[in-house]
């Protein structure tokens, strides 16, 4: 099954790109926001399998990879905010997901982030929010000592690198993928202070993220040991009591469960829209 793919220009100019999948029917259609770095193409298998069990599916290329480029990440760099508050609202405008009756937005570990952001900020209306594999990036929600000092060093390391050299070349170093300095500036801020503050947006996204009316879930997978079940307890206590939780026991890794066994997490996933109307 091959996407169809929309051209969908943000308010700054850049045109992003969405990949469709199915077709809009009873449902509601799943609009994704992938990982830090990691290109919608990857979650492919995913969309498949979830158009299999009859879902229309809207996978977003991020800003900045592949298919949505920006060619120079120290001139033209871009945050949080800028995704928030500028590309997933122009998203939400695209047909495909304009014409849908109602939409679930879907994030994995930075798409998650995004997706609870956009929601409790209202820059866009989702009528649920569900994450996977998304957590803090901070130090204090790993279990003991040694693994709280290594993640505090990475943090900083991770900081170091991209003031020295003006962004973040994670495609060298195994990480995140190539960024500008004002995202990992929010990324960073997050993973030291365990709270988000988006530069150039005054929001106060942790009051916002505490006021969430949007249903929610989040979805931990065992083994995780990037996004352990103790960082996504660290977001959900942030969040209103009663949040929606799983842990799923899929392929014990933070990517490769989207192509190695997204059916397991897309049946806990449909389980709870069940509940939802959705």
């Amino acid at each position: 099954m091959e996407p169809r793919v929309h051209p969908v220009p943000s308010t700054d100019g850049i045109t992003l790109t969405v990949e469709e999948y199915g077709s809009p029917g009873g449902s509601a259609t799943v609009v994704f926001l992938p990982a830090l770095g990691v290109p919608v193409a990857y979650y492919r298998p995913l969309f498949r399998a979830w158009v299999a069990a009859g879902r229309h599916v809207v996978g977003v290329e991020l800003r900045g990879m592949p298919q949505s480029p920006v060619a120079d990440l120290r001139r033209d760099s871009f945050g949080y905010a800028h995704l928030v508050r500028e590309d997933l609202p122009a998203v939400f405008t695209d047909p495909a997901v304009a014409g849908a009756a109602k939409v679930v937005l879907v994030g994995h570990s930075l798409g998650g982030q995004l997706a609870l952001l956009s929601g409790a900020a209202g820059t866009v209306r989702p009528d649920a929010v569900v994450t996977l594999g998304t957590g803090t990036s901070s130090p204090h929600a790993r279990r003991g000592r040694l693994a709280r000092a290594q993640r505090a060093a990475g943090v900083r390391f991770v900081g170091a690198v991209t003031c020295s050299l003006g962004y973040w070349p994670g495609h060298r170093l195994g990480f995140a993928g190539r960024q500008p300095r004002t995202l990992m500036s929010d990324w960073g801020y997050e993973a030291r202070h365990g709270r988000y503050r988006l530069r150039g947006d005054r929001t106060d996204y942790e009051a916002a993220l505490g006021a969430l009316t949007v249903p929610a879930l989040l979805v931990d997978i065992a083994g995780d040991r990037m996004i352990p079940r103790a960082a996504v307890d660290h977001l959900a206590a942030r969040l209103p009591a009663g949040v929606g939780r799983a842990t799923i026991d899929a392929v014990p890794d933070h990517f490769r469960w989207a192509r190695r066994s997204p059916e397991k997490v897309i049946t806990a996933v449909e389980g709870w829209l069940r509940t939802h109307g959705l």
